[in-house]
């Protein structure tokens, strides 16, 4: 088990008795206890969870990317100690303790963060504190020898996912996001440009490549699809 670180309504016109019209105060809605009690309570703002066959299979603008809901444990009991420190060890990654930190919804994660002294990085994310739910996995994208690197976090030791198609999917990924993200750049002359891979459902998570300026970022994530 990780240890936790850390609109008003106009006024109606009337005629008094000279004849003059007047303007009478605004009435004010009045609220029975009837009315309250059939009034359905606002709701918390949730994101939906996509369908998987709904989610894109081509690379997509970063404006276009696919919105997922809030990642669920990959499996039960999975904690990825081990193949975080195996993947550690392969790419000489420094890990960090386990540290807490607050989501916009106001509720807490806990993250497990490591960098290599060439300029990659992993994040593990753990929204019940134990259980992995998600993995980011960094790398230059100038560096064409560390996209192995990408490779070896699809090799995620989760049940059900599937390695050799999560292989394969990347390597047409990363073309597709290279091919967009040139593409835009001729476009507009902005070396800046963000794009999205298509997204890869392999068992209990989904796989998306993100290729901004000079950096690949793959993120996957459990429980993001129904």
């Amino acid at each position: 088990m990780l240890t936790t670180l850390v609109v008003g309504t106009a006024g109606a016109a009337a005629c008094g008795a000279d004849g003059t019209a007047t303007t009478a105060a605004p009435e004010r809605p009045r609220t029975t206890a009837a009315a309250a009690a059939t009034r359905p309570a606002p709701s918390p703002t949730t994101r939906a969870v996509p369908r998987a066959a709904d989610l894109p299979r081509h690379a997509v603008a970063g404006e276009e990317r696919p919105a997922f809901g809030a990642a669920g444990t990959m499996a039960a009991g999975y904690t990825g100690r081990e193949f975080l420190t195996g993947l550690s060890a392969d790419w000489k990654l420094k890990l960090g303790e386990p540290v807490e930190q607050e989501m916009p919804d106001g509720k807490k994660k806990t993250y497990v963060n490591g960098t290599g002294g060439n300029g990659i990085s992993i994040s593990a994310g753990y929204a019940d504190h134990e259980n992995m739910s998600s993995l980011l996995c960094r790398t230059d994208a100038n560096r064409s020898g560390d996209f192995a690197f990408l490779t070896a976090c699809t090799r995620l030791d989760v049940t059900g996912v599937d390695h050799a198609k999560a292989a394969s999917w990347l390597v047409q990924a990363r073309k597709e996001t290279d091919s967009l993200y040139e593409k835009k750049v001729a476009q507009t002359g902005n070396k800046k440009e963000y794009v999205v891979s298509g997204v890869l459902t392999s068992g209990p998570v989904v796989m998306v490549l993100h290729r901004a300026y000079g950096t690949y970022s793959l993120r996957i994530l459990g429980g993001a699809a129904a």
